[in-house]
């Protein structure tokens, strides 16, 4: 009879959602905040050091040599420590005849509108309230979080997508018992793992609720269990078999059980925080910040007491993955010695499904005590929903507005105004390059660059043992006619890497070309054509 009874409120949901007027206001909504984020885009998508290796994998793929970047003593070598999801889906968009850069661009600008939507229909499946589902919506593409990670070359968009798809899925396999949703489920988690390597948290995840909440007995549950983790595991472990084929590692990365510290975790409250507060009053008041957020936390656990869970299964599921997650990023932080940041990349997807949760919560609510008579006491409530609203937009507002004018990361003027890189975007072969930053040339120009020598094993952290010879090869390749040496002023992005100075003391190098990012030397004594 609950079954029943959950189906026909789901059903009635759905025909609103369905219903023309409201389906166009949400579909423009959406749309409104895509065009803004294409808008404020204008300089290109913002890029950092993840994003370098994004793109310039898309690039290689492009170019067809496969998933490859350049590794840390500077081969052009396969790549393991990334999954190679998002640069597909680069290259993918790229096809039609776009660079890589806006690709991206457009990649982000393509999800920013599909989670927004996705966002608004769980919402409407989780309240039955339209004005529910318009803040969901509004929120998937307003708020600071989502902002920060559509505004740049990230893997998170896509991945926040696939996990509220699966999440959808799930749901109606669990109410059903619909065996195509049971199968796009675990393609979803599934292809969430090629995307983030995270996504296992979400295959755990999900065999645990179907072992809990699947129908049937025990036994077939177990067994459904069971093929949704082959299902959803197969493509990592193709993709696992690749990386030891081609690099003889699985993710390049060490293992080592270490328990977090307080001090560890301390700053994925303040990025909670962040979700209600600007970064300025964090900054300045942490601790009033945490109260809040705290005070927060415990209002909305009250109120979820009282709520009917039953109702939908969506707010449910979406409770679970942020357990499911947030439980395998402190099992990874307590197990990889990779480091690992509880920051506003990180918890873009535990924010739009606690969003969502929240929503649910206050929706219900508001639907059993308010009343339809006026009064002063719910007037100021709607007052403070609206400041905790307009609060929550200035970070997203402030960070929009850097990026339209100037751009984000590696897209701001003096990387676009760069000398150096018009100098390469400029060169034609038989010119050589050899650079502190070939990641950055091959991914920003398209063109490809050789390693500087190591001074220092990055792996083992002790002096390079083969830094002299490594030097004589750098000057025999300096010898040939057309080469250059690009020495960028970041010295501090590689600290393994010989300072100028160092290279100076050790090459006779002659800067033909000063500029505000760095220099151009050759050999001295050996032939270049003129620069321009």
């Amino acid at each position: 009879m609950q079954t029943s009874s959950l189906a026909a409120r789901s059903g009635d949901a759905v025909g609103d959602l369905r219903c023309n007027g409201f389906r166009a206001a949400v579909i423009g909504l959406v749309l409104l905040g895509s065009g803004i984020l294409l808008i404020t885009t204008r300089w290109g998508i913002g890029i950092y050091s993840d994003s370098i290796v994004y793109i310039g994998a898309a690039r290689s793929i492009l170019a067809g040599h496969g998933f490859r970047f350049y590794n840390d003593v500077g081969e052009f070598a396969p790549i393991t420590q990334y999954p190679p999801g998002f640069p597909w889906l680069i290259a993918a968009f790229a096809r039609v005849g776009l660079d890589a850069l806006d690709a991206a661009r457009w990649v982000s600008i393509f999800f920013c509108a599909a989670n927004g939507w996705l966002a608004a229909y769980i919402a409407f499946r989780s309240t039955s309230s339209k004005g529910a589902t318009f803040l969901a919506a509004f929120l998937s593409i307003g708020a600071f979080p989502m902002i920060y990670v559509n505004s740049q070359a990230l893997s998170e968009p896509p991945f926040i997508f696939l996990i509220l798809l699966g999440c959808c899925l799930l749901a109606r396999y669990l109410q059903e018992s619909h065996t195509p949703s049971f199968c796009g489920f675990a393609l979803c988690v599934g292809l969430s793992c090629l995307v983030r390597y995270v996504g296992i948290a979400f295959g755990l995840t999900g065999a645990a609720i179907i072992l809990l909440h699947g129908r049937g007995t025990w036994r077939t549950r177990f067994f459904h269990a069971a093929i949704f983790s082959t299902l959803s595991a197969l493509p990592l472990v193709a993709w696992v078999w690749r990386n030891y084929t081609q690099a003889g590692n699985a993710v390049n990365r060490t293992f080592s059980f270490h328990l977090p510290a307080f001090a560890d975790l301390l700053p994925s409250v303040d990025t909670v925080a962040n979700w209600l507060l600007p970064t300025a009053i964090i900054a300045n008041a942490p601790l009033p910040s945490r109260l809040i957020l705290l005070i927060a936390l415990l209002v909305f656990c009250w109120v979820a007491r009282k709520i009917d869970w039953a109702r939908s299964w969506y707010p449910r599921l979406l409770a679970y993955f942020v357990g499911g997650y947030g439980s395998f990023l402190l099992i990874s932080f307590s197990f990889n010695d990779q480091p690992l940041y509880f920051d506003t990349r990180t918890l873009a997807l535990p924010y739009v499904a606690t969003m969502i949760v929240g929503l649910t919560i206050l929706s219900e609510w508001l639907k059993k005590n308010r009343s339809q008579q006026k009064s002063w006491r719910w007037f100021g409530f709607d007052c403070l929903m609206i400041i905790v609203l307009a609060v929550q937009l200035i970070d997203g507002v402030v960070w929009l507005r850097t990026s339209y004018q100037d751009g984000i990361g590696f897209a701001t003027g003096a990387w676009r105004n760069s000398e150096l890189l018009a100098f390469v975007k400029a060169t034609l072969p038989p010119y050589t390059v050899i650079s502190n930053a070939p990641d950055f040339i091959y991914t920003l120009t398209d063109k490809r660059a050789f390693m500087i020598p190591h001074k220092i094993d990055p792996d083992r952290r002790i002096a390079n043992p083969r830094y002299g010879d490594e030097i004589v090869a750098l000057s025999e390749r300096l010898r040939q006619p057309n080469a250059v040496l690009i020495y960028f002023k970041d010295e501090d992005r590689l600290w393994y890497l010989p300072s100028i100075d160092d290279l100076t003391a050790r090459l006779p190098l002659l800067s033909i070309k000063s500029a505000r990012d760095g220099t151009i030397y050759r050999l001295q004594n050996s032939s270049i054509i003129p620069l321009r």
